[in-house]
Formats: structure tokens, sequence, C-alpha cells
């Protein structure tokens, strides 16, 4: 059962992630404008400095950043209703299918969320402002990461499934059972 914008809306509201946030989110996007470039460099340089990711990135880098460039902005743009779950969503599932080892995933998001409250605490002084734009970004980062960590889950139900034969449902059930 892939996940639904549904369980998104309900992941949204178990953070507390709001109107507010998506405000907050957008006055944003002139500083992603700003340093979305050095962040999308600091994110490929990490993954360049592994072999094991930086021979999935090898003689694509240009072409990632520009589609990089794009996600920071969506991250900013104020919309995060389905067709950003939607986009969310494409992303985990390319991952998974390029193969790419899901904690990577996790820990090149925190280039990205370094990267960006490093440009906030250079652009905003007040400093409730800027735990208050901080928290609303790590919000977003946190709310994409469970997107594309979702489909690493899913792939790996549908895939025990078809190894063992047992129906999807069946597994599901299994999993829930409490241990004892």
């Amino acid at each position: 059962m892939p996940v639904t914008y549904a369980e998104f809306e309900k992941l949204k509201e178990f953070i507390h992630f709001d109107d507010l946030d998506a405000t907050r989110l957008h006055a944003l996007d002139p500083i992603v404008q700003k340093h979305g470039g050095d962040i999308t460099d600091a994110f490929y340089d990490t993954l360049g400095e592994t072999e094991e990711t930086a021979g999935i990135i090898d003689g694509r880098v240009d072409a990632l950043k520009k589609t990089h460039r794009r996600y920071l902005g969506e991250l900013t743009a104020g919309d995060y209703g389905e067709a950003y779950f939607d986009s969310r969503a494409r992303i985990g599932q390319v991952h998974v299918q390029m193969g790419i080892d899901p904690r990577f995933v996790e820990g090149v998001m925190s280039t990205i969320r370094t990267g960006m409250l490093a440009a906030l605490a250079t652009e905003l002084d007040d400093p409730v402002e800027l735990a208050a734009h901080t928290s609303s970004f790590i919000k977003i980062c946190d709310l994409d990461l469970a997107i594309i960590n979702l489909a690493y889950g899913e792939e790996r139900l549908d895939r025990f499934s078809e190894f063992t034969g047992m129906s999807r449902r069946l597994i599901e059930n299994v999993i829930k059972v409490p241990k004892k």
C-alpha cells in the first residue's frame, strides 16, 4: 500500500507543520536564491567524497545540480500540498530505483540543513525570527526525508512479498503484531 497524500497530511499535523510554517518558508526564498548554489555545491561535494556515492553522480553533476537547485526552490515555494507530496514521493522512488543506500540520503540531508541554517544565521539578525524560520526549515526537511524514506520501506515490502510469495497485506499485518 503506497504512502498516500492523506498520510502526508497526517504527518504534517503530527509535527505541527502549518500555514505559518509555509509562510515562513516562502519568506526564505530570497535566501535560498542567494545561497542555494553554495548549498548545492556542498551537497555534491559531500557525495563526491565517498566512493559509493561518487559513482552514482559521476559524469552527471552539472545536470544534477540544476535539479537540486529546483529542489531547494521548492522547499521555500510556500505550497506544500498534493503536488509537493507527489514530487517528493517521485524523488524517493528515483533514489530507490538508482539503488542509493538510504543512509546516504539521510546523511546528505544534513548538508542541506546545515548549509541553510548557516545562510539563515548570516541573513536574519533577530534571534526570535531566526529560531522560527529555522524551525520551519527543519520541519520541511524532516517531512521530505520521511516521504523519501517511505519509498524505501515500500520497495522492501514489495521485494519481500515477491520473494516469499506472501501477500503484502499479510506481511504488513505481521509487522504490526506487537513483539512479546
